[in-house]
């Protein structure tokens, strides 16, 4: 007992404070927020399709070029033969409605929305989530789980997840929702009290992304793209979901 009360003294405090003004310590290679310069053409996006594991994340019509990061895995693989495409180090990601998920090359000066939901709101002291790996490979189950650590200790914010649909505020999907899925996720779904919500969290639970996609439940209330959402990310996008203030 007393040996691991010495070792704990000695490790000292471990919780990151979050949010910060200047943003979370992110790695070098963190792939934020996609950037579109304004004078991509039809043909860079045509390039980039070449490569990409999911080309339907990019697209061009008369408004010009666009990334779909509902789609996108984030793998760089774009930026590699177009000098024109970039990802910026943005981590907030999150939003609340789907078509704000779709990146344009004339999109300049971004910040994340802002909550306006009165029952989201309602959420800002205790947000209860009941996880549904709907056929993921565990990536975005493995970086959600992080946030329960010493390291982000989602808990001082009173984000939670519980063992039952019906202790919950929201199902926190992850996963392309394969068949065999898609009736524990209806089930998981219909159990939780009104008013309920329901978070896409990564690729493949808000498009399919490499695979083919099931049957949403509900109109997700909060989108957090990546493959998988970095933890500052998700933490981040909830607490902005309730209507907490974050840092950038």
């Amino acid at each position: 007992m007393l040996k691991a009360f010495f070792a704990r003294l000695k490790q000292g405090y471990k919780t990151g404070t979050f949010p910060t003004k200047t943003g979370p310590n992110l790695p070098p290679d963190f792939r934020g927020r996609p950037q579109l310069d304004d004078d991509m053409t039809g043909d860079d996006i045509a390039k980039m399709k070449k490569v990409c594991p999911v080309p339907r994340a990019l697209s061009y019509d008369f408004e010009g070029a666009k990334l779909d990061m509902g789609y996108c895995t984030f793998c760089g693989r774009c930026a590699e033969v177009c000098e024109k495409m970039h990802f910026t180090k943005e981590y907030r990601l999150g939003v609340f409605k789907r078509e704000d998920l779709v990146v344009k090359s004339t999109d300049h000066d971004y910040e994340p929305p802002v909550q306006t939901d009165p029952q989201a709101l309602a959420l800002k002291h205790t947000f209860q989530l009941r996880e549904v790996s709907a056929g993921g490979c565990a990536g975005c189950e493995l970086d959600a789980n992080v946030l329960g650590t010493l390291a982000w200790d989602m808990g001082r914010f009173g984000i939670r997840f519980v063992a039952s649909p019906r202790h919950a505020d929201a199902i926190y999907l992850t996963g392309p929702i394969s068949k065999n899925m898609q009736l524990a996720l209806d089930k998981t779904y219909a159990a939780a009290p009104e008013p309920k919500f329901l978070i896409a969290a990564g690729a493949c639970a808000i498009t399919g992304g490499l695979y083919k996609h099931g049957h949403l439940p509900a109109t997700p209330a909060l989108y957090i793209p990546g493959c998988p959402p970095h933890p500052a990310t998700t933490l981040e996008a909830l607490l902005r979901f309730t209507g907490h203030a974050a840092g950038k």
